[in-house]
This record gives structure tokens, C-alpha cells and sequence, in this order.
């Protein structure tokens, strides 16, 4: 399993997302972001989504 908590890229919020794949864990805080952040799709360019990616770490539970 793997997770990725919203404040470790740096908002103050409490989010936390899990999932089998760095994909899905992508496309949910790619929603998230979106919903709860008003983030727009523009704003996840290459490297926003590079640095968010090497936030995401396993999880044991």
C-alpha cells in the first residue's frame, strides 16, 4: 500500500490517500487538489506532479 498526505506538499490540510499504484494515488490527490485546493488542471504541470510523486512513500497500515 502506499500514501501520500496532503500537508507533506505543503497545504494545510489533514488529507491523506492510499492506494496500490502511484497512479491512483496521483489521480486522487490530483482530484482532491482540485476540489478542496482550487487547483486547475494547468496548474499540475510536469513538475508539480514530479515533485508530488517522490512524496509518495509505503504504508503499513
Amino acid at each position: 500500500m502506499l500514501k501520500l498526505k496532503c500537508k507533506d506538499a505543503g497545504f494545510d490540510c489533514g488529507f491523506v490517500v492510499k492506494g496500490k499504484t502511484e497512479d491512483e494515488i496521483m489521480q486522487k490527490a490530483a482530484e482532491h487538489a482540485m476540489k478542496d485546493h482550487a487547483m486547475k488542471p494547468e496548474d499540475m504541470t510536469p513538475e508539480m506532479k514530479e515533485k508530488i510523486r517522490k512524496l509518495i512513500h509505503k504504508s503499513w497500515f
